[in-house]
């Protein structure tokens, strides 16, 4: 068997750091890419992903952490040393220069090193400007890359949008850099552009064998030109893989969320090869569970068929179509679970249907949020401060049979009377024991809602307080991301253990 040849990594990033103003925006990425990959960065605003391009190209530095081209560290390496070259979706083009001109501006200022020989036979070096011939040529090969050959004498303001990105693409590749970095390059055209412009992006990286690294928010437009996706959140890295493998094998919640359409289930794995949700159990592929543990599930709307009432796994009531082009959007309310399909068949709203799922349809999936958990500590009027908030609880909990005299002491089971003040304690809160209000004086906590994602029967909120402390609740309203809301906990809901037991009792 023929042995596959390995290709080498052009550029590695090694526990990279990123923080601007004591905050933390990139959290120790580790990541490579092979000489000749389309790598794309694909998150949501405000991910990361900007920056890690930013950093790769030298405009920001890493607080920590290495960035290694071909082998060697660059990190302190400024932006112009650096064999890259970066395209912005601010074309950034100069009005005031033909198109020839504005391709050859980098050409204009370049220096090429020559050595030769003085009079007294000792080895100098000079700078010299690179031959109008050679600018010319260089000039006439890119432009033809972007499929813009003869329109040299043009003026950048007679050109289409989707025209001028594609001089800022032939601007950067006449420099000839071993990396070619996109920042979101085609967010500023109309969609029918943007899609053509995915499609000659794709066929240049091909014909230019480059490296292109590519950021982006459009997952259409990550899966249509990527040969490797690198999904990012909150300013960390959620996954790695192919277009295919992040659409069909996503790892967590939030990646297929973003990737596509997905329903999303909470279910229990019942043993390997079968998994229960929306009430009912379902043959399955995943393995390597524990019995009975709880897992997240995703199942793709286009793996969901639909059949007589009587022939599915599930069944219910058809409470919207919508024609999408290719396929109907339908809507299917199974008790207290809806669920999404597309098909081309086209069911009456009010109609009882079946819906089956085959078992390479299913995908399990460890289930991240299970609890909250803080650490947390005991006030002197016997609420509990923790997540940025304080909260009433009941601190009996922490010595079976115990009470609160009239003082607010608490009295043992074997009558000792303890100050539980300043006591550190564990803290477990269940995601369906948090409610949101917009009234901020209501809650013991307030933070500003960051994520949200639908799960059939509720939403599953990530809210983010002022000094970052995370509460991950299930509500079935919906709330807006970005809201601010304060956090209600009733008292019996907050689970109190000592976190040092035996030195409590001293």
């Amino acid at each position: 068997m023929e042995k596959v040849k390995e290709v080498p990594h052009i550029i590695e990033l090694k526990d990279v750091c990123k923080e601007f103003d004591g905050v933390s925006v990139i959290e120790n990425i580790n990541l490579y890419v092979r000489k000749g990959e389309f790598v794309t960065f694909l998150g949501p605003s405000g991910c990361g992903k900007t920056t890690t391009l930013r950093m790769i190209a030298g405009f920001d530095l890493p607080t920590s952490g290495q960035i290694l081209l071909n082998g060697k560290d660059i990190s302190d390496l400024p932006p112009n040393k650096r064999p890259v070259n970066t395209v912005f979706q601010k074309y950034a083009l100069f009005p005031h220069l033909n198109i020839f001109e504005n391709v050859a501006f980098g050409l204009k200022l370049k220096r090429i090193e020559k050595k030769y020989v003085d009079k007294k036979g000792r080895e100098r070096v000079k700078y010299e400007k690179l031959p109008k011939a050679v600018i010319d040529e260089k000039v006439k090969k890119a432009l033809e890359v972007v499929d813009l050959a003869g329109f040299e004498k043009r003026s950048v303001s007679t050109l289409s949008g989707g025209q001028q990105q594609r001089i800022a693409i032939a601007r950067a590749i006449v420099n000839e850099p071993e990396i070619l970095l996109l920042d979101e390059p085609l967010g500023a055209l109309d969609l029918k552009m943007r899609k053509e412009m995915q499609l000659e992006l794709k066929a240049m990286h091909k014909r230019l064998g480059i490296t292109f690294i590519y950021v982006t928010h459009d997952q259409e437009e990550a899966l249509t030109m990527s040969d490797t996706i690198v999904v990012m959140a909150d300013g960390a890295i959620q996954q790695i893989g192919t277009p295919e493998m992040i659409y069909n094998e996503p790892k967590n919640t939030f990646v297929a969320d973003f990737i596509g359409e997905s329903n999303i289930f909470s279910g229990v794995m019942t043993k390997d090869y079968s998994v229960r949700f929306c009430g009912k159990s379902f043959p399955c592929l995943d393995t390597g569970f524990e019995k009975d543990e709880p897992v997240d599930i995703v199942v793709r709307p286009e793996d969901v068929k639909i059949t007589a009432p009587e022939g599915g796994m599930l069944k219910g009531k058809v409470t919207s179509v919508i024609f999408k082009g290719i396929h109907y959007q339908i809507l299917v309310q199974c008790g207290r679970y809806e669920i999404e399909i597309q098909s081309t068949s086209t069911p009456k709203v009010g109609e009882q249907v079946g819906l089956s799922v085959a078992p390479d349809g299913i995908h399990v999936m460890k289930k991240k949020f299970r609890v909250n958990k803080f650490s947390g500590v005991i006030t002197k009027r016997n609420t509990v401060e923790f997540g940025d908030g304080e909260f009433d609880c009941d601190v009996c909990q922490l010595y079976p049979g115990s009470h609160l005299d009239e003082e607010g002491y608490l009295i043992t089971a074997k009558g000792e009377k303890l100050d539980l003040t300043d006591v550190e304690v564990n803290v477990e809160v269940g995601l369906h024991d948090i409610t949101m209000s917009d009234n901020l004086d209501d809650g013991g906590a307030q933070g500003h809602i960051i994520s949200l994602i639908y799960k059939s029967e509720y939403y599953r909120y990530i809210v983010r307080t002022e000094n970052e402390e995370d509460y991950v609740l299930a509500c079935e309203d919906l709330w807006n991301e970005n809201d601010l809301v304060s956090l209600i906990i009733p008292k019996d809901k907050i689970r109190l253990t000592l976190k040092n037991p035996e030195e409590n009792k001293k």
